[in-house]
């Protein structure tokens, strides 16, 4: 039996009243997952599960004025291989990149380059400079050694540019769940 592959994408917003979403699925069974409730000028914090990606665990709201803290509870799913984590933005300032603890603990489960790009936009010019930034984080859930799995981002500094990421999801070889994130835009 072959693995069984889902599409998986993500995209941020910096415009109200356009939430971020994410869509798990193939064309014509596919599953939009939104935000319950989600105040512009957020980080939208999303935990699905690896055993079924079209069922949304969990989800943490963090405003983006409180950009340096970690949602309290977050680290229960974060350190659970069973799950599977999203990051997203919604309209947030370019003056509210993460920061200190916030900052620390994005880089800790994959953030890199996108990230840093935004917080040298923030540091080098004036403040507010590009109105909004979009950022999206998503990986693997659980330990992060030995080795830790891989993580994927995408960000964008220009007003109403939404960063948007294009995956798949891929179950395991005899087909059966859990599914693992895979960077690439087909699937079966």
């Amino acid at each position: 039996m072959a693995p069984n592959m889902l599409g998986y994408s993500i995209t941020s917003s910096t415009q109200q009243p356009e939430v971020p979403f994410i869509v798990v699925g193939v064309r014509g069974n596919v599953t939009y997952i939104r935000p319950a409730n989600l105040p512009a000028g957020s980080y939208w914090i999303v935990i699905l599960s690896a055993k079924n990606p079209k069922q949304k665990v969990a989800e943490f709201v963090l405003p983006a004025t409180d950009h340096s803290s970690v949602p309290a509870g977050l680290d229960a799913y974060m350190s659970n291989p069973d799950y599977i984590f999203a990051v997203v933005t919604y309209w947030v300032g370019s003056n509210q990149v993460p920061q200190g603890p916030f900052y620390d603990y994005l880089v800790k489960y994959g953030a890199g380059r996108e990230l840093q790009r935004l917080e040298q936009v923030n540091l080098l010019t004036f403040c507010g400079s590009f109105s909004s930034i979009s950022y999206i984080l998503t990986g693997q859930c659980g330990p992060r050694t030995p080795a830790p799995p891989p993580s994927y981002e995408a960000g964008a500094v220009y007003y109403s540019t939404e960063a948007i990421l294009l995956l798949s999801l891929e179950s395991l070889p005899n087909g059966q769940p859990p599914y693992g994130i895979i960077n690439t835009y087909t699937w079966k």
